[in-house]
């Protein structure tokens, strides 16, 4: 049994259900962004589209944190939801500007070595897949024993998250699709990468509550 009396069984399913539809509901402000982006003209301004969807990841993140907070803080009740929040929502407007990077930086990496841009690729990445939970271990470093556990259980579940919208959306994408299509083949990438993220997150989330817990502050 965890702190609350739940069963890793309930803690499990009820964060995925609740992790998964944070996300997804989340997902669609950077979605909006994009479309905003669009129908303003904005493809050939990379600076203001950047703007504009980092801004729209803050949103994406303040959702997510709120509802992963909400689930951690039953078993951990000196979480400090608000800051985890804000936490959550700075990473992703890093993981958002780290992911643009490519298309911005575009004039200056095309013309680097093909090692170079490998090796760029990688470390960024890398850094794009742990930001968010780099953020989030800020809080949860001050709750529970090795919470830098988390930094690499959240970077897996985004690379599985992300993998699974990736084989799902861009396949069944094509030019001249109606609107309503191209939306719901990206909603229905977005329900898959919510679902897989929430599964290995919160996998690792009973793996990190089991362990001891470390100095408990509201700080």
């Amino acid at each position: 049994m965890l702190p609350s009396g739940q069963s890793p069984r309930q803690f499990f399913l009820a964060w995925l259900g609740w992790v998964a539809l944070g996300e997804f509901a989340g997902f669609l402000i950077p979605t909006a962004a994009e479309a905003l982006i669009i129908s303003l003209g904005l493809e050939d301004l990379p600076g203001a589209a950047l703007v504009v969807v980092v801004v729209a990841g803050a949103g994406e993140g303040a959702v997510l944190g709120a509802v992963q907070g909400w689930r951690l803080s039953r078993e951990l009740p000196n979480l400090n939801r608000r800051r985890f929040v804000v936490l959550t929502a700075a990473a992703a407007m890093l993981a958002w500007a780290l992911g643009m990077l490519p298309v911005v930086a575009a004039p200056a990496w095309t013309e680097w070595p093909m090692a170079a841009v490998l090796t760029a690729a990688v470390v960024l990445g890398f850094a794009l897949l742990a930001t968010i939970g780099a953020g989030q271990w800020l809080e949860l470093r001050r709750h529970t024993a090795r919470a830098w556990l988390w930094i690499l259980a959240t970077a897996g579940a985004w690379l599985v998250g992300l993998g699974a919208f990736f084989a799902i959306a861009p396949p069944l994408w094509h030019e001249g699709q109606p609107l309503v299509v191209v939306l719901a083949i990206g909603a229905l990438g977005a329900a898959a990468m919510a679902v897989s993220m929430a599964a290995v997150t919160g996998w690792a989330a009973l793996r990190l509550l089991r362990r001891p817990t470390g100095p408990r502050t509201t700080a």
